[in-house]
């Protein structure tokens, strides 16, 4: 991108919404890259990703938060710190609503938590593509109230609908400065944290109910020349029956969850993959700070 650096602009752009609302699936389609992992269940998120994306003149640096959650036990206490922690010092938060929920109580709750706020906000009603067009509306009008928000679009970023326009007014927001990153990084994060949540990512898409939830990825060994790479990583249980339903019959499992991720790190560094998967057990590990940070929440 060749831009006169006495033309640039930038924003900062912390993105926030319920779980499963579609946070990640926008900020991807805008860098035009996978910088969050994404996937149907809910709070998948765990930390603040950053994603950053050229549009004109302007670096947009997207904050993708966790989804907001109530905070009883450590783990959800960490994602709720990382939440508010989000959006603070930002140039704008961009509510994202997911135009399929039956209930829209915390989005509506954080509006009006925000009203006050000098942060300027913009909602984006996702999934626009899945309702009936009077829904939509019926959610729009529900929003008419708040003056504070700046701008409502109906989006459907999975099959890049309306983003042309939310991506025209965040480059309009933008403020005359330097950009704050190279031009071709399209993310903050270690190649490493990188190819863990990749893996995580396909755990998620494999497992049932809560045990996504119960584990994490550590990328233990990360070695790569011009043709190839190597890779180890552990996934991280909370107990030994949990080891055994990542494993497989047979290690069925845990080998379809490395051939998934091989197939997107492949994507990812464009280059063959040698990708080597073990399962540990760490009990109460989602207690304890040192996991936390081994699994990239704190």
């Amino acid at each position: 991108m060749c831009s006169k650096s006495s033309d640039r602009k930038n924003l900062v752009v912390a993105v926030v919404g319920a779980p499963n609302a579609g946070k990640s699936t926008i900020v991807n389609a805008i860098v035009g890259e996978k910088v969050s992992i994404v996937s149907h269940k809910v709070q998948t998120t765990r930390r603040v990703i950053r994603g950053v994306a050229i549009i004109g003149t302007a670096q947009v640096v997207f904050l993708d938060t966790p989804g907001f959650c109530s905070a009883s036990s450590p783990l959800e206490k960490a994602l709720l710190a990382n939440f508010r922690r989000s959006y603070q010092g930002t140039d704008l938060i961009l509510l994202v609503i997911d135009a399929t929920s039956q209930s829209h109580r915390l989005s509506i709750e954080f509006i009006e938590h925000t009203e006050k706020a000098e942060i300027p906000i913009a909602v984006v009603i996702n999934k626009i593509d899945a309702v009936r067009k009077e829904c939509i509306l019926e959610v729009a009008s529900s929003l008419a109230v708040y003056d504070h928000i700046k701008k409502v679009f109906m989006i459907s970023a999975l099959h890049d609908d309306g983003v042309m326009d939310l991506k025209e007014f965040l480059e309009g927001s933008a403020f005359d400065g330097p950009w704050l990153y190279d031009d071709a990084q399209t993310t903050d994060s270690t190649m490493s944290f990188r190819l863990a949540e990749i893996t995580r990512e396909k755990i998620f898409a494999r497992l049932e109910k809560e045990l996504p939830y119960s584990t994490y990825v550590e990328t233990e060994l990360f070695r790569e020349s011009e043709k190839k790479a190597t890779i180890y990583q552990s996934i991280v249980t909370l107990k030994d029956s949990q080891k055994g339903i990542v494993l497989g019959r047979n290690g069925t499992m845990i080998k379809a969850i490395k051939n998934d991720a091989i197939t997107d790190i492949v994507a990812l560094l464009n280059k063959k993959v040698t990708l080597k998967l073990f399962v540990k057990v760490r009990e109460k590990w989602t207690e304890k700070k040192e996991h936390l940070q081994n699994a990239g929440i704190i």
